[in-house]
């Protein structure tokens, strides 16, 4: 199960979480951080959501023959069918969750998360977020322009493409 606490992040990115949180407060702005490190298993199961076997298969071995890491082949191959909607196209070893330098987080509304940028008021609640992350030296994936992810902040410069072949994720 991906984890919720701060404190499962990398030092660096832990320390720009503690300042996004203390922008935060200072702007009268209320945050959510609902993920933050994410194991490779439980990418691996998100990976598969929604899914044609015949897709796994093929990121398996994208995994194993490209990127030298037949362990994550493995895991992908093992968690098991997974139902529903796809949420990501990040396989395990593949998202910056999953070297601790990524998190997941919402703006507030009298308590409450805003999970859609559909109206004006909303999608300038999300822009904010975006803001703040920017402020405290993060990247907000709402500014991508590959695809947005309106939640995702992370290390800057950071690319699992690297990380993949460098650590043990």
């Amino acid at each position: 199960m991906a984890s919720r606490r701060l404190a499962d992040l990398a030092e660096g990115t832990r320390e720009k979480a503690y300042a996004l949180l203390q922008a935060a407060e200072a702007a009268d702005f209320d945050v959510l951080i609902y993920c933050t490190f994410r194991p490779l298993a439980e990418q691996a199961r998100l990976f598969r959501q929604g899914r044609p076997l015949y897709e796994i298969q093929l990121k398996a071995a994208e995994l194993d023959e490209r990127w030298g890491r037949p362990d994550l082949a493995e895991l992908l191959m093992g968690v098991g069918p997974q139902y529903g909607r796809k949420v990501t196209n990040a396989a395990p070893g593949q998202s910056i969750h999953n070297y601790r330098m990524a998190m997941d987080g919402c703006p507030l509304r009298g308590g409450k998360p805003v999970w859609g940028d559909e109206t004006p008021e909303d999608l300038a609640l999300w822009r904010r977020y975006g803001e703040l992350a920017e402020s405290v030296g993060l990247e907000w994936a709402g500014r991508w322009k590959r695809f947005r992810e309106m939640p995702h902040i992370q290390e800057p410069d950071v690319d699992w493409k690297v990380m993949i072949g460098a650590v043990e994720a």
